[in-house]
């Protein structure tokens, strides 16, 4: 069971790559409802993308306990989708033709 959430710079568990993406699944969801309707899925790719760099990076730059690692890692993994999201959102309702969106 501890391989599965073990956490350090050298080797993460699966379960918390499953954490980074349910994160960036969360994230691309609620960022879809203000950039609109018809971008669900590119919001969902690129907030999973993002939230598992972000935690990945995290992880390997910050240091310190495997609890704090973890949680480390969970707070850059939601900045860093959010982050991403945000510019993405930004440059997408520029572009957009339709203003009504």
């Amino acid at each position: 069971m501890s391989e599965l959430i073990a956490i350090t710079p050298e080797r993460i568990g699966w379960l918390i790559w499953v954490v980074w993406g349910a994160i960036g699944v969360l994230a691309g969801i609620v960022s879809s409802r203000f950039v609109g309707p018809r971008t669900v899925f590119f919001c969902i790719i690129i907030g999973v993308v993002a939230a598992v760099f972000g935690g990945y990076l995290s992880t390997c730059f910050l240091g310190g306990g495997a609890v704090q690692l973890f949680l480390l890692s969970v707070l850059g993994a939601v900045f860093g989708a959010g982050i991403v999201l945000w510019i993405v959102a930004a440059l997408t309702s520029h572009f957009r033709k339709d203003e009504n969106l």
